[in-house]
């Protein structure tokens, strides 16, 4: 099979022939048919992650069709179309037995970082970790789910934000723009950060009450109950604690620097009660949610653009230009 192949850190990635993988007991051989690419894709070839050393097949957003089974897997899951959930969990601990697949505590592996990932022609998962699709969907707009879409729910979610908090956005890219959709949704005033105009007037597009560049932000007057950040920079984000979150206010990260050392006011935290909270990917039951959000209308997926898998490496160039509205998608059946 065809895949692109991360050989040496540093360096772009390489189409090559490889073995198409067997599927293990308990695990699903999926035919890939698109796979979404995110930052987290350029921390890996940079280096960034301890993930092993190479060679590596990046992606873990990944949807496509189940084209074979490994010993135990039923054969009800021969050609459904699938998103995958990226943590490939050992489904036995505590963390597991919840369906938190993002905090298993004795974890093999995740898609397209330890493990294979989407952007090959074929990839193996526990078949646990495979969600059947909603009929009519695309895989394009499926592949969006595992990582952009599910990070950004959990997040929502986990910060317990209810219809009325005033929440801020820093950062509208593949997963701020699909924040902003959800909570509108939800009937909430959103403001939406970032210093790319083009990307502050979409929000305006998809929702957004306010769109502001990260300088203006921090000019205004307004505090804020619920602060989602996806820049993760370590002096911004202490700014932003400071100055724009409310008392009793809720400080969510998900995007960071590897190794980056971030210092919060602890005596705010403990006079005004200011929370912060991590984001880890999300659950498996909320990746089905997800999805369902998707086919209700609830969040509809932001593609950039498509292109084929030996196009790769240009792929990971508009990531890198940082002027992408949404997520940048590789096409298997373009």
């Amino acid at each position: 099979m065809k895949a692109m192949m991360l050989y040496r850190y540093g360096e772009r990635l390489a189409l090559d022939e490889v073995p198409v993988p067997s599927p293990h007991p308990g695990e699903l051989l999926v035919q890939v048919k698109a796979t979404g690419l995110c930052g987290t894709d350029l921390k890996i070839i940079q280096g960034k992650l301890s993930i092993g050393p190479p060679p590596h097949v990046l992606g873990h957003e990944i949807a496509g069709v189940v084209a074979g089974r490994g010993e135990g897997v039923d054969a009800g899951w021969l050609g459904k179309r699938v998103a995958l959930h990226l943590y490939c969990a050992c489904g036995k601990c505590r963390a597991c037995r919840r369906g938190e697949y993002n905090m298993c505590d004795d974890l093999p592996g995740r898609l397209g970082f330890e493990l294979p990932g989407g952007l090959a022609e074929y990839v193996t998962s526990p078949s646990r970790c495979a969600v059947e699709l909603p009929p009519g969907m695309s895989f394009e707009e499926a592949c969006v789910a595992p990582c952009a879409m599910l990070t950004i729910h959990h997040a929502i979610r986990r910060a317990r934000v209810e219809p009325g908090d005033m929440v801020a956005l820093i950062g509208v890219g593949g997963l701020g723009i699909h924040g902003v959709q959800l909570l509108a949704g939800m009937g909430n005033e959103v403001t939406a950060v970032d210093v790319v105009d083009a990307k502050l007037e979409f929000a305006r597009k998809m929702g957004a009450s306010q769109a502001l560049t990260f300088d203006a932000f921090q000019r205004g007057g307004e505090r804020y109950d619920v602060l989602i950040d996806m820049i993760g920079k370590a002096d911004a984000a202490k700014e932003s604690f400071d100055r724009k979150l409310a008392r009793g206010g809720k400080y969510v990260l998900i995007s960071f620097l590897p190794g980056a050392e971030m210092s919060f006011d602890v005596q705010r935290m403990a006079m005004d009660e200011c929370q912060i909270i991590g984001i880890r990917n999300g659950s498996i039951q909320e990746l089905r949610d997800t999805l369902a959000a998707q086919a209700e209308g609830r969040m509809k997926p932001v593609i950039d653009s498509a292109l084929p898998l030996a196009e790769a490496n240009a792929a990971l160039d508009l990531i890198r230009a940082g002027k992408l509205m949404g997520r940048v998608v590789v096409s298997h059946e373009s």
